[in-house]
């Protein structure tokens, strides 16, 4: 079981950090974005799921992959959410703020994990891809703002 399980947890990790770029680099509409998209969140759950299932085959050792599986898990189905509900209460595109910023947090996880794995647990692994992706999402969602209706850039609801 345990090798069955790092199988999915190493093809779910590698399919999702070779998409991550693609889905953020491709036009924000219908066709490669989405279908990409779609593959990526195929890649999260599996990932999350994988990561739980090994906790819970050595949960002295590996709680912080437990974490990580779980909020990834629940960034990837609120960005689902707003992606596919499109909710008007938050203006306009004020949806489009929430899906970057919780699908951008699902690929900090993926770099997260990536790293952990390639330090060896260093602390700088855990804590570095937060705070640049942190940064960048910021960065993202700042542009989106001033793209989106003035009601959203100051938080109005609408």
């Amino acid at each position: 079981m345990h090798t069955v399980l790092v199988l999915i947890h190493a093809v779910s990790g590698t399919t999702g950090l070779l998409l991550a770029l693609p889905i953020l680099l491709a036009p924000k509409r219908r066709g490669r974005h989405t279908l990409l998209g779609r593959v990526y969140a195929v890649a999260a759950v599996g990932l999350s799921l994988s990561a739980l299932g090994l906790f819970a085959l050595d949960p002295a050792r590996l709680w912080g992959l437990a974490i990580l599986g779980v909020l990834t898990l629940g960034w990837l189905l609120g960005g689902l959410w707003f992606a596919r509900r499109r909710p008007r209460g938050l203006g306009g595109r004020g949806w489009r703020v929430w899906h970057l910023n919780l699908m951008g947090s699902t690929v900090i996880a993926f770099v997260t994990g990536f790293a952990v794995q390639m330090t060896d647990g260093n602390l700088v692994a855990w804590l570095a891809p937060t705070a640049i992706g942190s940064v960048l999402i910021a960065r993202r969602t700042a542009r989106e703002l001033a793209r989106a209706p003035r009601r959203i850039a100051v938080g109005a609801a609408g």
